[in-house]
């Protein structure tokens, strides 16, 4: 069966979604990023990871292994300070991650989405993380 693009699936949504997305990153240059922020990213990032190793899209891959070395650092900082925080290099990478996430999920069916978070979800109820969450579930 044939799957709605995302850029229609996400449709009126993009403008609130986009700003949320965005937001996860701000919080940490902000300095009032919680584990709620750290968990969305990562999770962000591993749906991103599985999607773009269906597609094998190798710029995206690339930029899906920046952003878990951001957020590796970011989680090893808050177990040392207790504080989430990330340097000038990590927000970049951060930044330009939830860019191209944006991006890439415009460009898919929904249905490649769909079984990306299926797959993480999977990977999760099995204890499996490629990044650290701050949250255990």
């Amino acid at each position: 069966a044939v799957s709605v693009p995302m850029l229609i699936n996400r449709g009126l949504q993009n403008d609130d979604l986009e700003l949320r997305e965005r937001m996860l990153v701000e919080a940490f240059a902000g300095g009032w990023a919680g584990p709620e922020h750290f968990d969305n990213l990562a999770d962000m990032r591993d749906c991103l990871m599985l999607a773009a190793a269906d597609r094998n899209d190798q710029p995206v891959l690339a930029l899906c292994r920046a952003a878990a070395v951001a957020l590796q650092n970011i989680r090893v900082r808050q177990g040392e300070t207790g504080r989430f925080g990330a340097s000038g290099e990590e927000l970049k990478a951060l930044r330009s991650f939830v860019e191209v996430y944006r991006d890439f999920w415009l460009r898919q069916p929904v249905s490649l989405y769909v079984a990306a978070c299926d797959a993480m979800g999977r990977a999760r109820a099995a204890g499996l993380y490629s990044v650290n969450v701050a949250v255990q579930r």
